[in-house]
């Protein structure tokens, strides 16, 4: 390891040690630090357009700041929006925008969230060292970790009409680390440069492929990951082949000059290509740790909706310690992990004000709220956010539940975005109980599941839930199509009585099954990709209501069964 290497990695481990130490004493004192970064919003701020019509120069505390400012969502801020794409400054936020973050376009128009320079820096340093400060401290074996697999880009999406640039946060996140990056990951820079994903997943898998001692896979999502995998699975004499020769496949559209310069990274290398031909041969079941013997976890969010990957993350990777790092959203930093194989997330008191909505009262157009020093154990609430770019008491959608407390602050568990409700019928089906349903039928039936979405028919005389799934093994699902359909169906009235009761009363016809050919929520994410929607952040959403994607999945049926009353 060359001195330049040791100085970096040995200051960014002492930046680690320090980062959480600092989370330590802001999470013993969580409620009055965040109190604390309210007073920080107003005081800086209060000349704004909104500021000066919310008054908030006058605010004292944070109930007067709930008297006075109400609870937002996005359209409330559309108007102040429209004139900041073009330019105008201290409208929202008296600090001017770096870059707009886009929403993930995946549950709805595309949402431009303005991130200023003072929370791009709070969120790359919570990224670049408080989680791995964490990880460090609930898996001492990452203190020793070498170079990982980083699955990232940094590709602007665009400028608005005042030219600031447009993307995603992560694709932000990952520009500023860009002079550190080849100290800790295997993928030159050019590679995270490239805007076509499959082009860039095969380069990330070639040179994380050449390291035999790669010691992490990290991504956004687990789908990041396992999509590598599927990469590997389908191209995996190619890339033998390109490690064997030491060049790129000429299959790969590649600009000339990028070519050349990433080859310089490649030597001819028989030795490790025979290797991973071998291990190709055994099957892809626990092939991440064959290839890699020194891998020691893997990091990438499986809450949520994510969690239905996991099946699959195991399949490839075995019983790897999974790092579910950060809770975020485009608005916020909300929560970092502080354990491994446990998706529960401490609120980051110092990041922006948290307020939470009681669930019970969350359809209230102003129901009250409570801060996150007055949050219950077992208790679910819906989550409200006051930041530094220039939202004040915003309705992000997300539900989480408090599992426990991190000294002080709360230990959160994302449960569903609140528009991600299957609701035909009245009977609130969330996001929870179908993933519940999903995970359950799959079990009982040995399906290994690879995506799945649902879409609400109001074709017949009674509205029905289709549920559309891509399994790993087609043809053998095909065969106990009626078995599937009987057992998601049973799974759902587990989750969600109410949806028996539903059915029973003959207000909605029993679940659709339908099965995708492989490749079919490929598509889909590549059409998200294509509406804006980011490769770092695109997720498939759960409930698809647009109709493009619809007839996408509708085109990719190869089995269908309708329940029966």
């Amino acid at each position: 390891m060359g001195i330049k290497r040791l100085a970096i990695r040995g200051s960014f481990s002492l930046m680690t040690r320090y980062y959480f130490r600092q989370f330590v004493r802001q999470t013993r004192q969580a409620g009055k630090l965040n109190r604390q970064v309210l007073q920080e919003v107003l005081r800086a701020n209060a000349q704004t357009e909104y500021g000066l019509a919310h008054k908030f120069a006058g605010i004292k505390n944070e109930e007067e700041y709930k008297r006075l400012v109400p609870l937002q969502v996005y359209s409330d801020y559309e108007s102040y929006l429209e004139s900041m794409l073009l330019g105008h400054e201290n409208i929202l936020t008296a600090e001017p925008v770096k870059y707009f973050g886009l929403s993930s376009g995946t549950t709805g128009k595309q949402k431009y969230i303005p991130t200023t320079g003072k929370t791009q820096r709070k969120m790359n340093m919570s990224m670049m060292f408080l989680q791995q400060g964490l990880l460090n401290q609930a898996l001492p074996a990452a203190k020793r970790a070498d170079k990982g697999l980083l699955l990232m880009n940094m590709v602007q999406g665009g400028t608005t009409p005042a030219g600031i640039p447009t993307g995603s946060g992560t694709s932000g996140g990952a520009k500023s680390m860009h002079q550190i990056f080849p100290y800790f990951w295997t993928s030159p820079l050019e590679v995270l440069q490239l805007s076509d994903q499959q082009t860039a997943t095969y380069l990330h898998l070639l040179f994380a492929l050449k390291e035999r001692g790669l010691a992490y896979i990290g991504a956004p999502f687990a789908s990041g990951i396992i999509q590598l995998f599927a990469v590997l699975e389908e191209r995996g004499p190619e890339l033998v082949e390109d490690i064997a020769k030491g060049r790129i496949s000429q299959t790969l559209v590649l600009e000339p000059e990028t070519r050349a310069c990433l080859e310089q990274g490649l030597k001819p290398d028989p030795r490790r290509a025979e290797e991973i031909l071998r291990e190709l041969a055994k099957g892809a079941a626990g092939i991440a740790s064959r290839l890699w013997p020194q891998m020691v976890y893997l990091s990438c969010v499986i809450s949520g909706s994510f969690s239905i990957y996991l099946d699959k993350l195991h399949f490839y990777c075995g019983d790897l310690p999974i790092f579910s790092a950060v809770y975020g959203a485009t608005e916020a930093l909300i929560g970092v992990a502080t354990e491994v194989n446990k998706p529960y997330y401490a609120v980051t008191p110092g990041f922006a004000y948290y307020e939470f909505i009681p669930i019970a009262e969350a359809d209230l157009p102003q129901p009250r709220t409570l801060n996150l020093d007055q949050l219950q154990k077992d208790q679910s609430y819906e989550i409200v956010v006051t930041n530094f770019s220039g939202f004040y008491r915003y309705r992000i959608g997300d539900v989480v539940k408090v599992v426990d407390y991190y000294f002080n602050t709360p230990l959160l568990e994302f449960g569903y975005r609140k528009g991600q409700l299957l609701n035909l019928a009245g009977e609130k089906t969330s996001e929870q109980a179908v993933i519940a349903a999903i995970q359950d039928a799959s079990l009982t039936l040995g399906l290994l599941l690879e995506d799945f979405t649902v879409v609400q028919d109001l074709a017949g005389p009674l509205g029905s839930y289709q549920f559309y799934l891509e399994v790993a093994d087609v043809p053998a699902a095909t065969e106990k199509g009626v078995k599937i359909r009987q057992a998601l169906d049973e799974c759902l009235a587990q989750a969600n009585p109410r949806y028996l009761a539903a059915v029973q009363d003959r207000r909605l016809a029993p679940l659709g099954l339908n099965l995708v050919a492989k490749g079919t929520f490929g598509e889909i994410r590549k059409m998200l990709v294509q509406r804006g929607a980011s490769n770092n952040q695109v997720k498939v959403p759960r409930m698809v209501r647009d109709e493009a994607l619809i007839n996408t999945l509708r085109h990719n049926v190869v089995y269908e069964i309708r329940g029966i009353l």
